[in-house]
C-alpha cells in the first residue's frame, strides 16, 4: 500500500499536513473495520472492540478538527483500507465469530496507527493544545496495545 493512497488529494500538495491526514484516515479505517468485527464478536471480545471503536472514533474527530484548523479537509469515510479491514473482520466472523484469535491482528493494526501518531508528533506544526491532544492519542494507543497484549 502506498501511503499517498491514504491522503486526500487536497492535501497531497501540502506535505506538512499529509502526516496528520494519514493519521486521521487511519483512525477512520480502524474504527470502520472494528465496527464490522463488533457485529460478529464473541462476548469475550465485544467489549474490547467496542472500546477500540470509541477510541478511534474520538481520535478521528480530534485529528479532523486539528486538520481543519490548519486548512486541511478531513476524510470522514476513510480510505480503501476500511473495506479491507471490514472484509477481514467479516471473514473472521463467518464461521465462529470474532474471538481472541483476532487480538494479534488488532495489535498489529494499532501499532501502525501508533507509528503514524509518532510521525505526527515529530512535526513542529502544532500548538500546545494540539500537541497535548496528539500526545493523549499516542498514550491511549500505547495503553490499548498493552491491554491487547494481555488479552484485554
Amino acid at each position: 500500500m502506498n501511503r499517498d493512497d491514504l491522503i486526500p488529494s487536497s492535501l497531497k500538495a501540502d506535505g506538512s499536513l499529509s502526516e496528520l491526514a494519514t493519521l486521521q484516515v487511519r483512525h477512520v479505517d480502524a474504527a470502520n473495520g472494528m465496527k464490522t468485527g463488533l457485529d460478529r464478536a464473541k462476548p469475550e471480545v465485544a467489549p474490547i472492540l467496542a472500546e477500540l471503536v470509541e477510541m478511534h472514533d474520538t481520535m478521528a474527530d480530534q485529528s479532523a478538527r486539528i486538520l481543519a484548523d490548519h486548512g486541511g479537509e478531513p476524510d470522514p469515510d476513510g480510505s480503501w483500507m476500511s473495506w479491507v479491514h471490514e472484509g477481514v473482520m467479516a471473514a473472521r466472523g463467518l464461521f465462529d465469530g470474532v474471538d481472541k484469535d483476532a487480538l494479534p491482528g488488532l495489535i498489529d493494526g494499532e501499532k501502525r496507527v501508533l507509528e503514524q501518531a509518532r510521525k505526527v508528533l515529530a512535526q513542529d506544526l502544532w500548538s500546545d493544545s494540539e500537541r497535548s491532544t496528539l500526545i493523549g492519542q499516542r498514550d491511549r494507543l500505547e495503553a490499548a496495545i498493552a491491554r491487547l497484549r494481555h488479552g484485554a
